[in-house]
């Protein structure tokens, strides 16, 4: 059960004692410097990444109309040469051309029969060139280098294909500058707005002091503390929230205090401190129901002591219990000698009739092991019903006492099965057999009337048959009697879904 004593003193960032909060040891306003500082450089960041990109898209396009016009007149003044087959002159044109503008790196130039002509480091160019369509208009090669390339075009005709690489020093030289200018701005501003933050958040800390040390009686249990209030900001209307937790706290002190003298005290601090859990919605869901109930229950009660039948019935529901979960299923209730589960609620699982099918199995298995005698030496036997169907989810009851839980006629269903069967048979529908799947046999009992069903129904005891449902039926049985086995063992039978 909780305790009502006062909790312990909350871990702040800083020293106390008898005489209040001391120097916190990472102070606000160093944070809130910080914070600004690296704000202020994230954002200088951001609009220099911004501002470079720009720049340099600019600086592309002019770059790209010099590039249009250089390598134009370079074209055409190929195109004599060329058509009178001078080779030494098309060497001398483009050597030249090359040294007279200093920012061009490389010269590529092949003509119609492939003879290449270069100027410079061209690995590569040629691959680029074989991949992209040229026309008679310079346009920029794709990939890390900056290359421009064209048709030589002469009559309607082309004489040879024409690329050139400029240097992008001067690029590099711009954005250099760019970056030195934005550095030494953004220090300037980072300092700045650092003392400006400085002094702001030192003013800002004596409330927030005043605060903590609040908190700390209320920690203590104190709930005499008030703040002042003054001024008309965020801390005033923090203040005024604060006190007025302060006498909320201090009206459930007294509520408490009053109703211990009539109730348990730990069941009243149970209910103060307590979380409400969350509306549980009514809907209509498919499930798989399961009961199980005891054979002969009233003789074994009225031949049995109180004690050693409440014992037993524990025993057994202690053992189902861990089945039913193990399969994930959930124990919606227990009425008297019987056990009620239900599959696909809350958890819900695809396979939810072939788990509550093995659950049952492995519960008769479970009581075999169990093996408690009744007075007249027989083994103390369970039968077990089950039913798939759609059911009505939802709070049942009355508005003092309300019961979260399924009902519907596949309850009433699953309940009748299990009156059907014998000593330790699991009794289902044949429909409900049907979609448990693969690996369990079943033993046809015929059409059999049921109380509240308008057609008789084809039942049957199901059993297992496959060996990996065996097997994963012995592991459950056995973690339900030992709960050291961990569920990740399950993997060494494989997979039964």
């Amino acid at each position: 059960m909780k305790s009502s004593k006062p909790l312990s003193q909350p871990a702040y960032a800083c020293d106390s004692n008898d005489h209040g909060i001391q120097e916190p040891r990472f102070p606000i306003r160093v944070r809130w410097a910080i914070f600004v500082g690296l704000a202020v450089f994230a954002a200088v960041v951001l609009l220099a990444i911004i501002v470079l990109d720009m720049e340099k898209d600019a600086w592309l396009k002019n770059q790209e109309v010099q590039a249009g016009i250089q390598v134009q007149r370079l074209g055409e003044e190929l195109k004599i040469p060329m058509l009178a087959g001078s080779t030494a002159e098309v060497d001398f044109i483009i050597q030249n051309f090359s040294k007279s503008i200093p920012d061009i790196k490389a010269v590529y130039f092949r003509d119609k029969s492939g003879n290449t002509w270069t100027v410079g480091e061209t690995s590569g160019v040629e691959h680029v060139l074989n991949q992209v369509e040229l026309i008679d208009k310079t346009r920029q090669l794709p990939g890390d280098h900056l290359w421009f390339a064209r048709q030589v075009m002469y009559a309607g005709a082309e004489v040879g294909v024409l690329a050139v690489q400029y240097s992008e020093a001067a690029w590099e030289l711009l954005a250099g500058k760019l970056l030195q200018r934005m550095l030494w701005a953004a220090l300037f501003v980072i300092f700045l707005a650092s003392l400006v933050v400085y002094w702001l958040a030192g003013r800002m800390s004596k409330p927030l002091e005043e605060l903590a040390e609040a908190a700390r009686h209320v920690a203590e249990g104190d709930y005499t503390h008030h703040l002042k209030v003054q001024g008309n900001d965020e801390f005033t209307d923090a203040a005024t929230q604060f006190n007025r937790m302060i006498d909320e706290l201090q009206h459930k002190e007294k509520m408490r205090d009053v109703l211990g003298r009539y109730l348990n005290p730990e069941l009243v601090s149970d209910v103060f401190d307590g979380e409400e859990s969350g509306t549980l919605l009514n809907r209509k869901q498919e499930v798989t129901v399961l009961f199980a109930d005891m054979v002969s229950f009233t003789a074994f009660s009225e031949s049995t002591e109180t004690e050693e039948v409440v014992d037993v019935l524990n025993q057994y529901f202690e053992v189902f219990h861990s089945i039913i979960d193990y399969y994930g299923g959930h124990v919606d209730k227990y009425i008297g000698d019987a056990v009620m589960a239900v599959f696909n609620h809350p958890k819900e699982t695809r396979e939810h009739t072939r788990h509550a099918v093995m659950a049952g199995i492995a519960m008769t298995v479970a009581c075999k092991r169990l093996g408690i005698l009744r007075k007249n030496g027989e083994p103390v036997s369970f039968r077990i019903g089950l039913n798939r169907g759609d059911v009505i989810v939802g709070n049942i009851g009355a508005a003092e006492r309300l019961e979260y839980t399924v009902i519907g006629d596949a309850v009433n269903v699953a309940s009748r099965m299990g009156g059907l069967g014998g000593k330790d048979e699991v009794v289902l529908p044949r429909a409900t057999f049907d979609v448990a799947g693969q690996g369990f046999v079943y033993k046809d009992m015929g059409k059999i009337d049921v109380k509240g069903v308008s057609e008789p129904l084809q039942c049957g005891v199901v059993g297992a048959e496959s060996e990996k449902i065996k097997a994963d039926i012995s592991f459950a049985v056995a973690r339900a009697f030992d709960m050291t086995l961990p569920t990740s063992a399950r993997v060494l039978i494989g997979d039964i879904d």
